[in-house]
């Protein structure tokens, strides 16, 4: 696990704040509220401590029973404020001293803060405020906390609630402790992020031989190194002969006087989310690294292929080929009969009525709708009702088939939410499922009411007159065959030129009209797709593309919470 210390951090705290609160804003209801809520909290901390004096610093000292807390506190303040005894615990409740006198009302709102009584809020006497210790410290406010591993369970949260909220947390152990489980696991291990602003104590080293500090205090720095907290300083002390006291005011004093160990605490703080929030913003193959760059992903659009791949699915599942064939087949039937020659509707008719005698029923006129009528451009509604039988009994369009838009939805959720952590991949994925009532309706209601040029190609006057005058050229032949004087083979050379002439321009117009429905019918299949592209690029593709920005936003704004 990385930990970044304070002089690696290369952006300010107040930005990274910022970024947070952008962050947490596009993770709702994205994240799990339980994740989300820590950083809301930094963030309302944030909030309440620059909205306080930033010329104080609070540090608060915090320790086991008998440890020599409070001896500490009055040897830093340098009079009696904190009571010592040999009843333990001593402390019962926080007592603070606030090192100026006259600026005790701006440090107020800190204290109460961190829940120090307006009682036990003090400042030292005007006197020693004088000495060069004042001057150097000015600013601090020291905070001696009840023990942390009291019996009484105010005791220990009121020192949760003092850790949690001060600037600086200076630890103080003993030779006897300082290897106690208890406060390595539930203080020490839980602000691994925190080391910039924080400090250990090994206090009454009076009561070690003089060669075995220096062992003491290398053995606790072990330690604490163990504990994931790398650099925090180990000043070994002893409050009663002032030994090392020294050594810890000037470790103060640069702490306070920087007045950067609120903004430091607060980049701590800001780390820790940062390392909670990883798993669950960063894509699976960047999880490991716990890391992402500000530019990273930035392509919010839906992939070409994956577009490519829905839009067949979609044009299947709403039979686009097969309606675009049926308009194809319409078309054809409808304008090769309008040029066919009337030969072939005589055999038609001839055909109908034998096999209307063979069954025993009347022959009736055949339904050839829009031979004759008007062309022009029609709904799809309307040619399909045309394709597929009589006007006062056509079925509407075939609906969207819903199980194949189920498996094309399912397929592009899959691409689209492959590299997405699992969290956002589920509530995209969510969004794409369930748009298919919506995409179904949509789509079947733009094909029903496309538009497409239904309108003969050509003119079929000119056929029809060729026809008549082939036909006539052949009944002429017929007739002369009963004149006098005419030569047999003249009329029987015009009566097969007539019925060849005829049946020739038949075969060839009316593969001229089926080629021009066969395009028609590709131009049909491109409106269609354009109709079909238009519905899902409303209710499909653009969603899909707002919530990848949303999630690329709050990456960006997650790069900059983690300070790279």
């Amino acid at each position: 696990m990385k930990v970044i210390r304070a002089n690696q951090r290369t952006i300010g705290v107040g930005a990274r704040l910022d970024a947070l609160t952008r962050l947490v804003t596009a993770a709702e209801d994205r994240l799990p509220a339980a994740a989300l809520e820590p950083a809301r909290d930094i963030l309302r901390r944030a909030a309440d401590r620059f909205g306080m004096s930033a010329e104080h610093t609070v540090v608060v000292l915090g320790g086991a029973t008998g440890v020599g807390k409070s001896s500490l506190f009055n040897g830093l303040v340098g009079i009696g404020l904190s009571p010592v005894a040999v009843r333990r615990p001593t402390t019962t409740s926080a007592i603070a001293c606030v090192w100026e006198a006259d600026r005790v009302a701006e440090a107020k709102p800190l204290l109460d803060r961190l829940g120090v009584s307006e009682r036990r809020q003090l400042t030292r006497d005007s006197a020693l405020d004088r000495s060069i210790v004042r001057d150097a410290l000015a600013g601090m406010v020291l905070v001696d906390l009840p023990d942390h591993d009291s019996a009484v369970r105010e005791h220990q949260a009121e020192v949760d609630q003092a850790v949690a909220q001060a600037d600086v947390v200076v630890w103080v152990t003993d030779p006897q402790k300082y290897a106690d489980a208890s406060w390595h696991d539930r203080y020490l291990k839980a602000l691994v992020h925190h080391a910039d602003v924080m400090l250990i104590v090994l206090n009454q080293i009076d009561r070690l031989p003089p060669e075995a500090v220096s062992e003491c205090a290398a053995d606790l720095a072990r330690l604490v190194e163990e504990d994931g907290l790398t650099g925090v300083r180990v000043i070994p002390v002893s409050a009663r002969t002032k030994e090392g006291l020294d050594d810890l005011r000037r470790e103060l004093t640069e702490r306070v006087s920087g007045r950067r160990a609120a903004a430091d605490r607060l980049a701590a703080d800001v780390d820790r989310i940062a390392e909670r929030l990883a798993p669950m913003l960063l894509p699976a193959d960047d999880a490991q690294t716990q890391s992402v760059s500000g530019d990273e992903g930035a392509d919010n659009a839906v992939p070409d292929e994956a577009r490519a791949e829905a839009m067949e699915g979609l044009r299947a599942a709403a039979g686009v080929s097969s309606l675009a064939d049926a308009v194809s087949r319409r078309m054809a039937a409808r304008d090769q009969a309008a040029v066919a020659t009337p030969l072939r509707k005589l055999a038609g008719l001839w055909n109908r009525r034998a096999q209307a005698a063979a069954d025993g029923a009347p022959a009736g006129r055949p339904a050839v709708h829009g031979a004759d009528g008007p062309g022009g451009a029609r709904s799809l509604r309307e040619l399909i009702r045309l394709a597929t039988g009589q006007l006062s009994d056509m079925p509407a369009p075939v609906p969207v088939d819903r199980a194949a838009l189920d498996t094309v939805l399912g397929r592009l959720a899959d691409t689209m939410t492959a590299r997405l952590p699992e969290d956002w991949a589920r509530t995209l994925r969510a969004q794409i499922l369930a748009t298919r009532s919506v995409l179904a309706d949509r789509v079947d209601a733009a094909l029903a009411s496309c538009e497409l040029d239904a309108r003969m190609t050509g003119s079929r006057m000119p056929v029809r007159l060729a026809h008549a005058a082939l036909l006539v050229v052949a009944v002429a032949g017929l007739a002369l065959f009963f004149v006098s004087g005419v030569p047999a083979w003249a009329a029987a050379l015009m009566l097969a030129g007539g019925l060849a002439g005829t049946w020739i321009l038949d075969v060839t117009a009316r593969k001229a009209r089926r080629r021009a429905a066969v395009s028609a019918g590709q131009i049909a299949v491109g409106r269609l797709s354009v109709e079909l592209s238009a519905v899902a690029q409303d209710t499909l593709f653009a969603p899909i593309s707002h919530e990848l920005a949303r999630y690329q936003t709050a990456l960006a704004d997650f790069a900059v919470v983690q300070d790279h």
